[in-house]
C-alpha cells in the first residue's frame, strides 16, 4: 500500500488519504482563494456559519482520492464534509475563525499586499518601527478573525438547509 493510498476505515465510501488522517480543523489543506473569497462576502455584510464555510474552504482533492487512485468527485467531497461537520461538532466560532484569518493574511503576504521588511524578517533589533509593523499586520489579522465571528450564525442543519433551498427570484 503506497502512503497516497492507505486505506482510513473512517473515511466515508472509497475515499483514501496518506497514512494519517487529518484531525484536526488545522490538518487539512485550505484553498486561500475561497478564503480570500469569504473574507469578501462577510465585509460586504454576508452573515455565515464557519462549520460550513471552514468547509468549503477545505481543498479536497489535494489530500484525498479514491482507493485507486483517482481524484475524488462531489459525491465524495458531500460525504468528507459531512464526516468532518460531525467531527468538529464541538469546535468554537473563534477557533474557526482564528484559523480562517491566518489563511487569509498567509495568502496576503504571498500575494504581496502585505509585505515584511527585513528588519522583521530578520527578527535582530530592538526597534519601535519593527513592532509597529508587527502590530500593523496582527491589528489586520485580528480585524479579520473579528469580522469571521461577527458574521458566524449559530443555526440548525435545517434552518441553513431551509435557506439554502428556499427560491428568492431577486437574487
Amino acid at each position: 500500500m503506497t502512503e497516497r493510498n492507505s486505506r482510513n476505515p473512517d473515511l466515508p465510501g472509497n475515499v483514501t488519504t496518506g497514512a494519517r488522517l487529518p484531525e484536526t480543523p488545522h490538518d487539512l489543506p485550505y484553498d486561500r482563494a475561497k478564503v480570500d473569497a469569504l473574507l469578501e462576502r462577510v465585509r460586504q455584510g454576508e452573515k455565515i456559519r464557519l462549520i460550513d464555510e471552514l468547509l468549503a474552504c477545505v481543498d479536497w482533492r489535494s489530500a484525498f482520492a479514491t482507493d485507486d487512485g483517482q481524484p475524488i468527485d462531489i459525491e465524495h467531497i458531500s460525504k468528507l464534509i459531512a464526516y468532518y461537520r460531525e467531527k468538529f461538532d464541538d469546535i468554537g466560532p473563534v477557533y474557526m475563525a482564528e484559523l480562517l484569518s491566518t489563511e487569509f493574511m498567509t495568502e496576503q503576504r504571498a500575494r504581496g499586499t502585505i509585505v515584511f521588511s527585513d528588519k522583521l524578517l530578520e527578527l535582530g533589533r530592538n526597534d519601535p518601527e519593527l513592532w509597529k509593523e508587527i502590530r500593523l499586520f496582527f491589528r489586520r489579522k485580528e480585524f479579520a478573525t473579528a469580522m469571521l465571528v461577527n458574521a458566524h450564525e449559530d443555526v440548525s442543519d435545517e434552518e441553513m438547509d431551509r435557506r439554502q433551498t428556499e427560491w428568492n427570484p431577486e437574487g
